[in-house]
C-alpha cells in the first residue's frame, strides 16, 4: 500500500496521522538545497517571495487586536517581520541559522529549541503560529496540546501542513511533492488535522487552501495536473492546508 493511501485510511479510523520515516538531511535545514523540481535554492535570498507566500496569516494576525504573538519553526522571520509593529512578538526554532538571521530581520525574541511542556508558561499568548512544522514533529498530538494550554482563552492557532488526501497527492501518489522534503515525518490529511484540533479542545475558525493568487497558480501547474506525467506533481489548490483555530474563552 503507498504512503498516499495510507493517509486516505485515516478517514476511516481514529488516527490523526501516518508515521513517515525520517532521512535525516546533510545540512542545516536552511542551507541551500534542491527543491522537489530539482533546483537549488537559497530561502534567505527569497525574503519578499517568502514574505508573500505568509502575508494572508500576517493580515489574520494583524486584525486582531494587538497581544503576544509566538511563531513556532519562524523559518527566516519572514512573518514576523510582518506582525512586530502590532504585537509582542517571540519565535522559537530549532535552526542556529534561523536565529541567526531572524535576529538580523526582526526585534521579536527568539529562542532556539524545540516546543515542550514548560518552554513557556500556560495561558502566555494571543496566537501561536506553526507554518510548515506539525509535519516534522515526531509527537504532533502532545504537540497541539502544549499549545492549547500555552495560549490564552481566546487564543488563536495558526497552523499549517501539507494535505496527503489533496488531488495532486492521489493524483501523483509517491511522486506528490510534499514528500520530498526528508524531514516530512508526520502526515495529515486536512480532516485528520481538523478532527485533532477539535478533540484537543479547539474551535475551528476557518479553513484556507492557499493557491489562488500566489505564485503558484499558474497555466504550467493546471498543465501538469491534466496531463499526470512529470516526475514530481506541481503545486497545487489543495495541496497545503492551514487551519485556524480557537481556544475557547
Amino acid at each position: 500500500m503507498s504512503i498516499i493511501d495510507r493517509c486516505l485510511e485515516l478517514y476511516r479510523g481514529d488516527k490523526y496521522y501516518v508515521t513517515y520515516p525520517a532521512r535525516p538531511l546533510p545540512q542545516d535545514y536552511w542551507d541551500l538545497k534542491r527543491d522537489p523540481d530539482g533546483k537549488v535554492r537559497d530561502a534567505a535570498a527569497e525574503r519578499d517571495t517568502r514574505k508573500e507566500d505568509v502575508r494572508y496569516i500576517a493580515e489574520y494576525i494583524n486584525h486582531r487586536a494587538p497581544g503576544t504573538v509566538l511563531d513556532i519553526g519562524f523559518g527566516l522571520g519572514e512573518l514576523l517581520e510582518q506582525v512586530e509593529n502590532l504585537n509582542t512578538c517571540f519565535g522559537l526554532d530549532p535552526s542556529a541559522r534561523a536565529i541567526e538571521i531572524g535576529r538580523e530581520r526582526c526585534s521579536a525574541e527568539l529562542k532556539q529549541g524545540v516546543l515542550e511542556p514548560g518552554t513557556y508558561a500556560n495561558n502566555s499568548f494571543d496566537v501561536v503560529v506553526a507554518n510548515h512544522v506539525i509535519e516534522h514533529v515526531d509527537e504532533p498530538v502532545p504537540f497541539v496540546e502544549t499549545i492549547f494550554d500555552i495560549l490564552k482563552p481566546g487564543g488563536d492557532f495558526i497552523c499549517g501542513t501539507p494535505n496527503f488526501a489533496s488531488a495532486a497527492a492521489r493524483l501523483f501518489q509517491d511522486r506528490f511533492r510534499l514528500l520530498h522534503d526528508p524531514t516530512h515525518v508526520s502526515l495529515f490529511t486536512d480532516d485528520s488535522l481538523i478532527r485533532l484540533f477539535r478533540d484537543c479542545g479547539f474551535r475551528i475558525e476557518q479553513v484556507e487552501y492557499p493557491f489562488f493568487g500566489t505564485r503558484f497558480a499558474s497555466p504550467e501547474a493546471f498543465e501538469t495536473m491534466i496531463r499526470a506525467e512529470a516526475d514530481v506533481s506541481p503545486a497545487f489548490w489543495g495541496s497545503f492546508v492551514t487551519v485556524f483555530a480557537r481556544k475557547p474563552e
